[in-house]
């Protein structure tokens, strides 16, 4: 866990959205593939850094102040992310409307 949080604090490499790993890390009854797929494309439209706030604080179960410390950002700062893009999240999956 340190060795991943000074390598990305170095190259602050920011964290993408597989969909192949995601599918992988989830129980398959528990997620339509549909809702699946739109999830992945609407987190790929989120700016960077809210992607990468959510997807470690929502998908990979860090806390915010776990991955203010990877990140090397601020506290505040990852709330804010990671609020914005599942806001965003919830805007556009809803005006997708269901599947």
């Amino acid at each position: 866990y340190n060795c991943f949080r000074e390598d990305a604090r170095r190259r602050k490499e920011l964290v993408g959205v597989d969909e192949e790993q995601w599918q992988a890390e989830q129980d398959p009854q528990s997620v339509d593939p549909g809702l699946r797929h739109d999830l992945m494309h609407a987190l790929n439209l989120l700016p960077l850094h809210e992607r990468t706030a959510v997807v470690l604080c929502c998908q990979n179960g860090l806390s915010h102040d776990e991955a203010a410390r990877v990140l090397d950002i601020p506290l505040g700062t990852v709330k804010t992310n990671v609020l914005r893009g599942r806001e965003k999240l919830k805007r556009t999956l809803a005006a997708w409307g269901p599947n």
